[in-house]
């Protein structure tokens, strides 16, 4: 596989070249900061840390999904050898209850649930902590934990997603959205051609290269965390809260993450037994998953069913948009919202949608990439296809017919929307209008060839972050914040962005991250971090000038008196408009200072009523179906994204082509097999769960339009999740040019082919 990035832009006559980026670092292809260390190894992951006196931890899961710890007998496993303790709910230290992620009074918290884990002998779903084995090896542990004996009183359980199976008492249909503007029982009526079909997406789990671990070592009341977590301050907030310490005596170290996707926003519950237990051992304790565990004891995407009808006249003008989707929670509140898609995308005068989840004896779900839009847009997507198929017209005009001006729920404006311009990028770079208007057209062989086109949308943010920033006298500026690598590029698209906003060359910027006690950063998603953090520079570097300046006075220096808005940062230094001024590195030496220390916080989110932000995008691919086995292959794949301004543009690349790998194993290959009867998972490990490999990715060629949205900090917006969203949909519809054959429900295995 290769992904080939380029930058575009659509001219009057509707050619695209390339498009020359301002002077400085921003837009500049550049290679990552971290690269060398991470391919050379220098890089440690939290599983890799050792500390003296450190033991290894490992759970213990339950075997039924719903009921009571009758009797639990750890003997054997107690009296096993190096076995430093076996921890149980007996035995375990009281742990504080904390709201979940994802619930109204949590959204600050780091729990992915509020369940009294460890704590209580109620059983929630199959494979729930039940005892925490803690022993000299890892090994060691491993076998102990074997040695456990449980038994249980079991309830019945409620397993299944139908809202038929849900409607008891304890477990309900919740309503979690609706959304109506005008009628679109009437649309629907009056529409002269309309679909109307069920779209259903599997339960899936995140497979990051990296296990999910946890490092635990008191020190008297303080503690000291490493953690394979997204989001290192809502973690130290959480294990604060959890054993009822000052947040000042909590570290959380996580400053790379080998992986993350949405799986590790949330702490699980191994994070907090891991603390119990190095609490309860005295000693430092290691607890890391094993792949199977990441299934049982961590959460995944919910699986969702969408019905989505959709109206339209007899020159493809929607009338009606109506999508009701289901998706699945526990006892916290927790909606895969897939209906996004289908309130933002299209121009229509009737939009009706209705997002429900059902409450069910399982682990949490988790945020995966492209939360709730990406499997919304499969199914929105195919719908689309399936309408412009009824109307006998090319999928990529009707798309183009139904393009709003205004946001099509709220009536606001857009800050930017060049979706149309990705159309004809992406098009052009595709040869889709070369594409055979029947299906079965195109053929190798024993190959039906397919092409298949899909649009992709996905919400853009700017969450809470603060950052610490120190000038040198040696005129290098040092960086810290409490957000980390995830691997998508942050510490080189904030190098470059510090670089340009502070005049520097790259080399004199040093993005240090992943520390919790530097400062308050809330961005463990949501495609947020280059904006966030980039506005939480601005501020700082805002707040250095002005400290510069102040240095100044007195001394008949030109800038004396002025303010951060009458100077420039150029050159290494403050500089007025005529070219006077000085370097950093003279204002300091002749300050008699060694350094000079701000911090920055990032702007209240930018989004208000009166505004819409999004990033868009269009998918192009080409599939080829084995007649005789039903095998699919992807290709070709030509990806053209309205993101704003690209920072990075290597990283940006990067960051398009991994979320279309994703969606194509979304598309073809990835299903957690859940049994209804028991609760259990029956492929937990990547020799079932079946992940894309570099056979199954073709080469992919990714486009950015890189228009500023000018009410963004850069005039970037966030891209990371976006480059899953529609890809789904595009190989369902490229699947159906091939074969005439229509699936919609993933994944699109052989045997629904055959």
């Amino acid at each position: 596989m290769r992904a080939v990035g380029k930058i575009a832009r659509l001219l009057p006559d509707g050619r695209h070249d390339p498009l020359s980026t301002e002077k400085g670092e921003i837009g500049r292809m550049v290679d990552r900061v971290d690269g060398r260390a991470k391919v050379s190894g220098a890089i440690r992951y939290t599983a890799e840390h050792d500390l003296p006196g450190l033991a290894h931890a490992v759970a213990v899961g339950s075997t039924i999904p719903k009921g009571r710890i009758l009797a639990i007998d750890s003997s054997r496993a107690a009296a096993a050898p190096s076995v430093v303790l076996v921890m149980t709910h007996q035995n375990a230290p009281r742990m504080k209850p904390t709201a979940a992620y994802a619930t109204l009074k949590g959204m600050v918290a780091a729990a992915a649930m509020s369940l009294p884990i460890l704590n209580t002998d109620e059983i929630f779903w199959n494979g729930q902590p039940v005892a925490v084995v803690v022993a000299e090896t890892r090994e060691q542990a491993e076998h102990a934990a074997r040695l456990i004996d449980v038994r249980y009183a079991q309830e019945p359980a409620v397993l299944s997603m139908t809202p038929e199976a849900a409607f008891t008492p304890a477990h309900a249909v919740l309503e979690e959205a609706r959304t109506l503007v005008g009628d679109p029982r009437a649309g629907l009526a009056n529409a002269q051609v309309k679909v109307e079909h069920v779209y259903t997406t599997p339960l899936e789990h995140h497979n990051a290269m990296e296990p999910h671990a946890t490092l635990a070592h008191w020190d008297g009341d303080d503690l000291t965390v490493y953690d394979a977590s997204q989001y290192p301050y809502g973690v130290k907030e959480m294990l604060a809260k959890k054993f009822g310490l000052p947040k000042g005596r909590v570290r959380v170290l996580a400053p790379y993450i080998g992986g993350g996707f949405g799986g590790k926003t949330t702490a699980w519950p191994h994070v907090s037994l891991a603390v119990a237990a190095a609490k309860l051992a005295g000693r430092p304790v290691k607890l890391v998953l094993s792949r199977a565990q990441t299934f049982h004891m961590t959460g995944g995407r919910a699986p969702t069913r969408s019905r989505i009808a959709l109206g339209a006249d007899a020159q493809g003008r929607l009338t009606a948009i109506t999508h009701d989707a289901l998706s699945t929670c526990t006892t916290d509140e927790f909606a895969e919202a897939a209906i996004a898609a289908s309130r933002h995308l299209y121009a229509c005068p009737n939009i009706g949608a209705h997002q429900r989840v059902v409450r069910v004896d399982r682990i949490q779900n988790a945020f995966f990439r492209g939360p709730g839009v990406a499997p919304g847009s499969f199914a929105m997507e195919s719908a689309m296809d399936e309408l412009a198929w009824r109307l006998d017209m090319d999928p990529l005009d009707l798309r183009l017919r139904n393009e709003p001006d205004r946001d099509p729920v709220s009536g606001n404006r857009f800050t930017s929307r060049h979706l149309r311009e990705a159309y004809a990028i992406g098009a052009e770079a595709f040869g889709w209008r070369a594409r055979p208007p029947a299906t079965r057209a195109m053929r190798d062989g024993h190959h039906l060839i397919g092409y298949g086109m899909a649009a992709a949308i996905n919400p853009d943010a700017i969450l809470v972050a603060a950052v610490r920033l120190r000038l040198d006298a040696d005129g290098t500026v040092t960086i810290h914040s409490s957000t980390n690598e995830l691997g998508a590029g942050t510490s080189t698209a904030q190098t470059q962005h510090a670089a340009q906003r502070l005049g520097l060359p790259m080399d004199k910027i040093h993005f240090l991250h992943g520390d919790s006690n530097v400062a308050k950063t809330r961005i463990p998603g949501a495609s947020a971090a280059t904006t966030t953090i980039a506005s939480a520079i601005w501020s700082a570097r805002d707040t250095l000038v002005r400290e510069l300046l102040a240095l100044t006075k007195g001394t008949g220096s030109p800038l004396a008196g002025l303010g951060p808005e009458e100077v420039e940062t150029r050159d290494e230094g403050v500089f007025l408009p005529d070219g006077r001024g000085m370097t950093y590195q003279r204002i300091l030496a002749a300050a008699g200072r060694e350094s000079l220390e701000v911090t920055g916080s990032s702007a209240l989110p930018y989004q208000t009523i009166k505004r819409a932000t999004n990033t868009y995008g269009a998918h192009f691919c080409e599939v080829r179906v084995d007649e005789d086995t039903g095998e699919v292959r992807v290709v070709r794949w030509v990806g053209a994204f309205d993101g704003g301004r690209v920072v990075s543009p290597k990283q940006a690349t990067s960051q398009m082509a991994g979320g279309i790998i994703m969606g194509i194993g979304m598309a073809l290959t990835e299903e957690t097999l859940f049994d209804e009867r028991t609760g259990r998972i029956a492929n937990p490990g990547l020799a079932e769960y079946h992940v894309p490999t570099h056979a199954d990715v073709p080469d992919i060629d990714v486009r950015f339009v890189d228009r500023p949205d000018p009410q963004t900090p850069l005039g970037a917006k966030g891209i990371g999740e976006l480059g899953i969203v529609g890809v789904a949909a595009a190989i369902a519809n490229a699947v159906y040019h091939a074969t005439g054959k229509r699936l919609r429900d993933l994944p699109i295995t052989p045997d629904k082919l055959m």
